[in-house]
């Protein structure tokens, strides 16, 4: 009975420990399986830092702040910075997020170069590049068009795929009587000639066969009047980009929308695709500064729609714009926020497509202006 209860104590210690080390419960067992977890957490996170240098980031990777923080490590091996005291980029939810979480500091802060974010620069940023004001803009390809018709000595380093449809909304007062922009024959709309919401417009009363003065007015108001006027009375609707100093009135429901850009047209196919730009001499004096940069902003802009509550709230503290309608227009901006994974020379030839277009419908733009294909982007970007 002795012998017997002796096995027994023996087999209950003995489960006991194979419980314990099987379950990796406690003891160095545990310890090794986490190491191994980390070790491999980190072994993706460099993979995947890695594969990137060499290609623009997706809607399908997954970026991580370690993610980011080992391709800034990266970035600085790959590259030898340029010599510049201060980097002054348009001022952005990216560069925000970027500033909040340090990522410029490390990246650039051994080579001693501050990054200042640049504020109210939206449709002058020609005349602040000739001023080396400002280094480097994102607008859409439209008004980086109109600033090379006008002589502005500018270079894309980078454009976006293609928008979706609702990257454009036409808006009218919640209680107006009109509900679909069939309605709105006859009435006046109100954009702004240096933005490409206004080419939209164009595009839904040309494919309506509406002729402007005729069918329609339209009122040439700049983006920060927009609101005020619909609000006004003075127009009966509006094409903007819902960005957060219009979308507020859309989600509180003052505004109401009625209709979006033209389905499968040329405002989707290339016309709203966003161009990352500098001057020429910028862009040749400080190549490697531009492709890091250029490659941050990637990560940071797929880190954000990943993780859009934190950066949003990042945006809040520094602007004031409430965090749901920075996500409202993210939301519909998306796609732009990832690099064309078209060659080069197809976005050669819908770029000279849509300036085709914009000639034969804008007055801006006339065969005596018209931007030579060789200057649209700079290659030395898109190898």
């Amino acid at each position: 009975m002795k012998n017997k209860r002796i096995v027994m104590l023996g087999l209950i210690a003995a489960l006991i420990f194979g419980v314990t080390a099987c379950g990796k419960t406690s003891g160095n067992a545990g310890k090794q399986e986490a190491e191994t977890t980390t070790d491999d957490a980190d072994s993706e996170t460099t993979l995947l830092a890695n594969e990137l240098l060499d290609r623009y980031v997706t809607k399908d990777d997954v970026i991580t702040k370690n993610v980011i923080e080992k391709s800034i490590v990266l970035l600085k091996e790959k590259y030898q910075f340029e010599k510049l005291d201060e980097l002054k980029i348009q001022s952005t939810d990216w560069v925000y997020v970027a500033q909040k979480e340090g990522w410029f500091d490390e990246l650039f802060g051994d080579n001693h170069t501050k990054v200042t974010a640049v504020e109210g620069s939206i449709g002058n940023e020609a005349q602040l590049m000739a001023r080396d004001e400002l280094h480097l803009a994102n607008r859409m390809l439209y008004p980086y068009l109109l600033f090379k018709t006008q002589g502005a000595d500018l270079t894309a380093l980078a454009i976006s795929a293609d928008p979706d449809e609702d990257i454009v909304t036409i808006l009218v007062q919640a209680d107006s009587p009109y509900q679909t922009f069939d309605d709105l024959k006859g009435k006046t709309i109100g954009s702004w000639n240096a933005g490409c919401q206004y080419v939209a417009l164009v595009e839904l009363t040309e494919d309506r066969g509406w002729k402007m003065g005729t069918d329609w007015t339209y009122s040439n108001i700049s983006n920060d009047s927009l609101k005020a006027a619909l609000q006004a009375g003075e127009i009966d609707a509006i094409s903007v980009h819902p960005l957060t100093n219009f979308n507020g009135s859309i989600i509180d429901g003052s505004f109401r929308e009625i209709a979006n850009a033209k389905e499968d047209g040329t405002y989707v196919n290339c016309g709203g695709a966003s161009v990352t730009f500098t001057s020429s001499s910028f862009a040749d004096e400080h190549e490697n500064i531009l492709k890091a940069v250029l490659k941050l902003r990637e990560l940071v802009n797929a880190y954000i729609l990943l993780n859009e509550e934190d950066a949003a709230a990042a945006v809040e503290a520094i602007t004031r714009t409430p965090a749901e309608n920075t996500i409202f227009y993210n939301e519909r901006s998306a796609e732009t926020f990832f690099n064309s994974q078209q060659p080069l020379e197809e976005l050669i030839a819908d770029t000279d497509t849509y300036q085709d277009w914009l000639i034969s419908h804008v007055e801006e733009f006339t065969e005596e202006n018209r931007v030579d294909s060789s200057s649209y982007f700079n290659e030395k970007f898109f190898q």
